[in-house]
């Protein structure tokens, strides 16, 4: 029988953590109450390649991961436990910067004759004639006739293409057409293209002119590039997934690991970067479902999971016409976060954050926006210029548009649009309702910042991409609707997640992924009414708290977030610590980033502390490298591309410095101390919940423990597993736990009991009720109280929020009487509970009263059985 999807663990495979090794690690997952091993993509990817988003070749398991064997063995040590597997697959884009990708490199040898040349998203015809009928390669160091000049081109025989042109990393086939002439050349003069002579230059530069690609300084790329890329990384090509036999063929290996059981569905990344994402999910779904009853017995009762990667921005919902399972939970991840932010500390340390940077996190955005399309969707907006232009000029009432007008009129949709795509080149029946609201935000917020004269382009602009223009062709509408989309969603990603997001400092709590850092916190109903509409729409839906794309580790959030609590006094903290080392920033950082530096260190400050130079060593090392991505990703006085390495060098010694071994270090490990209590009882709050919210939970590998990490590369650092299996044979009882919470045991058994209890209640999980407990009293703003109820059990959760103000204990207990004046609003039920997490049977809540916290721990999971 199909192991039923309870809850997730999301482990990242690579060469240095294959399908092999995470077998002996099947008990221990199982034994802390795993349903599916969520995997990192598996396909062959980029030799190397340590997270598998690059794939070169979609018919195969890496090797390198352990290959389709290594994947047999594991399945088979899992079906054993009744547990199962997800897939993360990569739909949008493949790697093509490096060697191996097949398709690729067939075209770059036949050009538009490939059987493959419709299987990415390439312009044959761009504006640079130069380019018709090639390909840019902007993989070069530099110029090609740089390249050139110090020899760094050489032509190579070779067995797989006949002839390569090989740059030192890459090779580039040759057409075949010019195989038996470069044969002929070579015969008479061996070194007739020897890049140490001026004449083999010249000649190698002849043969490369008459190639199906151009090679070119990574430097042009932005501006000439005629193919679609993942974001703006050059080295991920777009998949036309909207293809019939692009589908099939890059789907062909997934649907035979499915059919087989070797998974039970998939997670589908990067949804919103495809053309049409309702229809490849319908699609996706019809084809796995079609394939269900060929799947081994008993496996074939459970329906396919489908999940997807998707940023909801507020306001904006999954679409209910697309068949997926749910998202990846980012929502989940933003909702607790905001609860658990104390309103109160808003106008504090907004004001101090004002005092060192005053632009609103909407500006800041929107300035990203502005940069990026100037910069990095060069290409892509000259494009989308061009086909609009095109429609104008055949159009009665725009013929007098210029380019100029069309341009600026597309830039201002673009920087105001609210959301990453409004699917108005997906299939009618799979577009959101929202996404008409969307573009009318966007026009609508265009028309408010630019000059009136040039509202006639944004309204005809506005009818033009929904569709709505008289006289449209549907084909031409869809091509240019889709090239609207392939530019808002990665400049909605590229403008927020990975430039504001790094200049947006004023609570780094609340900068992650699928977050909105201009809100800083939101009240218990919030909350709940998320919950509510999760269990209405996607039940099984992920909920998570960390992922292999956060910026920051879920204990590192829950642990700042105790800032905004105006206990943990840390607007006049951080002025004195500005004071204190006004001198020891000597050419940086400034004091915007210095606040963003004091934030990362109180985040990933060792719980214990530093105790020793390892420790130490380790933490300078992590937070050296996450600085400079910080500054790099920012782009203010340093970028990848033009690294400032005075102001970068800076900012190294004045890390050093709040590290080195010192009053400096002293003052930030005191300051953790006081706070460390209330963050880890933030983190036990947000775990609880993700365990019985409406949703599956998904545990990033490792997370069982405290995690204190930063964004990738430091998320994904190696996991000590044996360390964990360990601490949980010990089978302690939660209260014991906790009092040597410091070791991260106590939120490991947290998940266990609650999992084991999930394992025994599907129905109360999968489809109970949620019903939001109001709570009155003097404690009431610091409790999150709800009830889930099935046919035969009741289930009451008790998480505490704001927890400084609770004033935890040495073993995370609160000592408070105010407990006994506080109450919960109940419906009639049977006052005595069962708490799960003590065993305690007999727990009388009569009248709602819960005197019962007083020197307990601040959580439970109350029970009743019908």
């Amino acid at each position: 029988m199909s192991a039923r999807l309870r809850a997730t663990a999301r482990l990242q495979f690579h060469k240095d953590f294959t399908l092999d090794e995470a077998i002996p690690l099947v008990p221990y997952f199982s034994d802390l109450g795993i349903s599916h091993i969520y995997a990192s993509p598996l396909l062959q990817s980029v030799e190397g390649s340590m997270h598998g988003y690059d794939t070169i070749d979609c018919a195969h398991i890496d090797p390198a991961r352990g290959g389709t064997a290594g994947l047999e063995r594991l399945v088979t040590a899992l079906r054993a436990r009744d547990m199962g597997l997800i897939l993360d697959i990569v739909p949008n884009h493949m790697g093509v910067a490096a060697d191996g990708n097949i398709w690729w490199d067939d075209i770059l040898a036949y050009g538009r004759r490939s059987r493959f040349a419709n299987f990415f998203d390439i312009n044959w015809v761009p504006p640079d004639p130069t380019l018709h009928g090639r390909v840019l390669l902007p993989f070069l160091g530099a110029s090609l006739a740089d390249t050139l000049a110090a020899g760094e081109l050489t032509l190579r025989p070779s067995d797989t293409h006949g002839f390569v042109v090989h740059d030192g990393g890459r090779h580039y086939p040759i057409c075949p057409e010019h195989h038996d002439e470069i044969r002929h050349v070579l015969r008479d003069d061996p070194t007739a293209f020897a890049p140490e002579t001026e004449p083999g230059r010249t000649r190698l530069l002849a043969l490369l002119d008459r190639q199906h690609y151009r090679l070119c300084s990574w430097r042009s790329g932005n501006a000439l590039i005629n193919w679609r890329r993942f974001f703006n990384v050059t080295s991920l090509a777009a998949l036309r997934m909207e293809d019939d036999a692009v589908f099939a063929a890059a789907h062909a290996k997934v649907f035979e690991l499915y059919e087989r059981g070797l998974i039970d569905g998939i997670r589908a990344d990067h949804v919103d970067g495809l053309t049409q994402p309702g229809a490849y999910c319908r699609k996706l779904h019809d084809r796995l479902e079609a394939l269900r009853a060929r799947r081994p017995d008993g496996l074939r009762d459970a329906p396919p999971i489908v999940y997807v990667e998707k940023i909801l921005n507020r306001d904006e919902a999954l679409p209910e016409a697309w068949p997926v399972t749910g998202t990846t939970g980012y929502e989940f991840l933003e909702d607790v976060s905001l609860v658990l932010h104390d309103p109160r500390g808003e106008g504090p340390v907004t004001t101090l954050w004002q005092s060192l940077s005053p632009h609103s996190f909407e500006a800041l955005e929107h300035e990203a926006r502005t940069e990026m399309l100037d910069d990095s969707f060069q290409a892509e907006l000259g494009r989308l210029v061009g086909l609009c232009a095109e429609i104008s000029r055949e159009t009665a009432c725009a013929s007098d548009f210029t380019l100029p007008d069309i341009e600026a009129g597309l830039r201002a949709i673009c920087l105001g649009f609210p959301t990453y795509r409004s699917y108005c080149a997906d299939v009618p029946d799979a577009r959101p309702p929202e996404a008409e609201r969307a573009l009318a935000r966007a026009t609508d917020a265009a028309r408010d910042r630019t000059p009136s004269p040039r509202h006639a382009v944004i309204d005809w602009l506005r009818c033009l991409l929904d569709g709505t223009l008289a006289g449209l062709d549907a084909g031409r509408h869809h091509v240019i609707a889709a090239q609207f989309e392939h530019l808002t969603a990665p400049l909605a990603a590229k403008a927020g997640e990975d430039t504001a997001f790094y200049r947006y400092g004023r609570a780094l709590s609340r900068v992650d992924v699928g977050g909105d850092p201009s809100v800083f916190s939101a009240d218990v109903a919030a909350f709940h009414k998320t919950n509510i509409a999760r269990r209405a729409r996607t039940p099984d839906g992920m909920v998570t708290t960390a992922t292999h794309d956060h910026k920051r580790g879920a204990d590192t959030r829950a642990r700042l977030a105790v800032l905004s609590e105006p206990a943990a006094s840390w607007p006049e903290t951080a002025r004195q610590w500005f004071r204190e080392h006004a001198s020891l920033r000597t050419g940086g950082p400034n004091q915007a980033d210095a606040f963003c530096l004091y934030q990362s260190l109180i985040g990933a400050w060792p719980v214990n502390g530093i105790r020793d130079d390892v420790t130490r060593a380790a933490l300078r090392e992590r937070l050296q490298a996450f600085q400079t991505k910080a500054l790099r990703e920012a782009a203010r006085r340093t970028t990848w591309n033009a690294p400032d390495s005075l102001y970068e060098a800076a900012c190294a010694r004045f890390l050093d410095l709040m590290i080195d071994d010192g009053p400096y270090a002293h003052a930030i490990e005191a300051y953790v101390g006081k706070i460390g209590a209330a963050g880890a009882l933030n983190s036990l709050s947000q775990t609880l919940l993700r365990l019985t919210v409406p949703g599956v939970p998904d545990l990033y590998q490792g997370t069982e423990f405290w995690d204190l990490s930063l964004v990738d590369p430091d998320n994904r650092r190696p996991v000590d597993f044996a360390a964990r299996r360990e601490m949980l044979a010990r089978d302690e009882m939660l209260a014991e736990a906790a009092r040597h919470w410091s070791d991260g045991g106590v939120q490991q058994r947290l998940i266990a009991t609650v999992l084991a209890f999930r394992r025994t209640q599907p129905d109360l999980f999968a489809r109970g009720t949620y019903e939001p407990v109001i709570v009155e009293g003097p404690l009431a703003e610091h409790l999150i109280v709800f009830l889930r109820r099935s046919a035969t059990v009741t289930m009451l959760v008790v998480a505490p929020r704001l927890t400084l103000g609770l004033q935890p204990g040495s073993d995370l207990t609160i000592s408070d009487a105010r407990f006994h004046e506080t109450r919960l609003r109940l419906p009639d039920t049977d006052p005595v509970w069962q708490n799960l997490l003590t065993s305690d049977n007999d727990v009388d809540l009569a009248d709602g009263a819960l005197g019962y916290f007083d020197g307990a721990l601040p959580l439970a999971v109350f029970t009743q059985h019908a």
